[in-house]
């Protein structure tokens, strides 16, 4: 019986670009329950009717739990098939910026409508121009992400760029939605009128569960393997959380990685001990259930 040959370090670590390689890296998105439930919900925002007061959705998890991912899905989702008007947008997609003046704010905002657009103006005309922008393009929905970025400036800028997205949302009759990690819920917390405004969705990390196997092998199944994946039984999904704490994105990294070896081996399929191999070479990951 012939030995199995165990690849070299110098071996395992290149990876040929081939079609099916590049095809492990695409985005994909497998439902789970937390995430589905955030698409039903962000569904029904965007089909309310308008009114005075807009309901409005504040998405929260650590780093990596899925809420780009999620957003990214509900756009693709609701993208328009026909544009009936010019500049009509129903959903506009903007991050708050990493110094959250007002006016970076407003600026962000005037380039997501309008890539080609120089905000620099005053600040009142700045406000202005995103003001007229949205109203042209008569949005139901405006999506706000990085939002714990807010956390960075003082006290007084972060009461102002709070009124100021609570001052969008009345006159526009568009429902607002908000992104970020856990410190979110501090920002949210700092203006009691923002935050009776904001229902919290949180996306929660994974543990040993059925649905978690059942997101593991959904997304396995996607993957340019040769035949389905091996057995995901409860010392594959222990391994995996020992090496990603739980995190969606990590999980999916993980995944990849692992793929993408066994591709490189010219695997069949991909179970504990490819898993193993990538673990063995992954670096420390700070726990950020602590």
């Amino acid at each position: 019986m012939k030995s199995r040959r165990i690849p070299t370090r110098e071996s395992t670590s290149r990876i040929v670009p081939t079609p099916r390689a590049g095809a492990i890296e695409r985005d994909r998105w497998v439902g789970y329950p937390a995430g589905n439930a955030g698409l039903t919900r962000l569904a029904e925002l965007h089909a309310t009717r308008a009114r005075v007061r807009m309901p409005c959705l504040l998405i929260y998890g650590v780093s990596g739990a899925g809420k780009s991912m999620l957003l990214a899905k509900f756009q693709r989702d609701h993208a328009p098939k026909q544009v009936k008007r010019v500049g009509l947008q129903s959903i506009i997609a903007t991050q708050m910026p990493p110094v959250p003046v007002i006016r970076s704010l407003y600026g962000e905002i005037v380039r997501s409508i309008n890539i080609n657009a120089r905000p620099s103006l005053r600040l009142h005309e700045l406000e202005n121009t995103a003001i007229e922008m949205l109203t042209h393009a008569a949005p139901r929905m405006l999506i706000i992400d990085e939002i714990q970025h807010l956390l960075s400036c003082t006290s007084r800028e972060r009461r102002a760029a709070l009124n100021a997205i609570k001052y969008l949302g009345n006159p526009l009759r568009m429902s607002i939605v908000a992104a970020g990690t856990h410190e979110a819920l501090h920002v949210m917390r700092f203006d009691p009128q923002i935050a009776s405004r904001f229902e919290q969705m949180e996306l929660p990390i994974w543990t040993e569960s059925e649905e978690l196997r059942r997101f593991v092998a959904g997304y396995l199944a996607l993957l340019p393997l040769k035949k389905t994946p091996k057995a995901i039984d409860k010392r594959f999904i222990e391994y995996l959380l020992k090496l990603t704490d739980g995190v969606t994105g990590r999980i999916i990294d993980v995944l990849r990685r692992a793929a993408t070896h066994s591709l490189t081996l010219r695997s069949k399929s991909m179970g504990l001990e490819e898993l193993q191999r990538i673990g063995a070479k992954l670096p420390t990951i700070i726990n950020q259930r602590a």
